[in-house]
């Protein structure tokens, strides 16, 4: 049986430090995750649930959907107040009633690592110009004020470690007793 190496008292502030910055990464990954879904975030050509962003500075939404394959393919619809759908084709804007063709979420940027201490504001939001628009949807918000406190709860809640009982007396006993090791 190989020896685990035993840690002192000494190392509980280390311990609980490393932790604790797990569990505030695993709660932003989480989150970023969960908005990145159609069930989370409008989608209709999938650039805007595609560009959530995690940084310690405030997220700028200036990015626009032509400008990012490939999602400048794809039509974009409006449909709110009976409006007329426009699609880019080229340089103009054309109406038409088309659907959007393809839509796809394919997260653009990758979750970096950060440190409570030294980092204790992290800001996500989303890059797509139109995310003032786009946040005018219930899905982020119903997300933000219903899953996240399941997601905090489960991140950052009592972990119990796993038990392992081991039985004692005879195995042909069915009252026989057992013992937390």
């Amino acid at each position: 049986m190989a020896k685990r190496k035993q840690r002192g008292i000494g190392q509980i502030v280390t311990d609980l430090e490393k932790q604790i910055n797990s569990d505030y990464n695993a709660l932003i990954q989480l989150t970023v995750e969960g908005l990145s879904t159609k069930e989370n975030s409008p989608v209709d050509t999938g650039f805007f649930a595609s560009s959530w962003k995690a940084s310690v500075q405030k997220v700028r939404a200036q990015d626009k959907r032509e400008d990012h394959a490939p999602w400048s393919n794809i039509y974009e619809t409006r449909q709110p107040g009976g409006q007329t759908s426009w699609s880019s084709i080229g340089n103009q804007r054309v109406h038409t009633s088309k659907k959007p063709v393809g839509s796809q979420i394919k997260p653009r940027f990758s979750i970096p690592e950060f440190n409570y201490k030294r980092q204790p504001t992290v800001y996500i939001g989303n890059t797509a110009k139109y995310a003032g628009y786009a946040l005018e949807s219930p899905k982020v918000a119903n997300f933000i004020q219903g899953e996240m406190r399941s997601l905090v709860q489960q991140t950052f809640g009592d972990k119990r470690p796993g038990r392992i009982f081991a039985r004692t007396g005879s195995s042909s006993s069915v009252f026989g007793s057992y013992i937390k090791l």
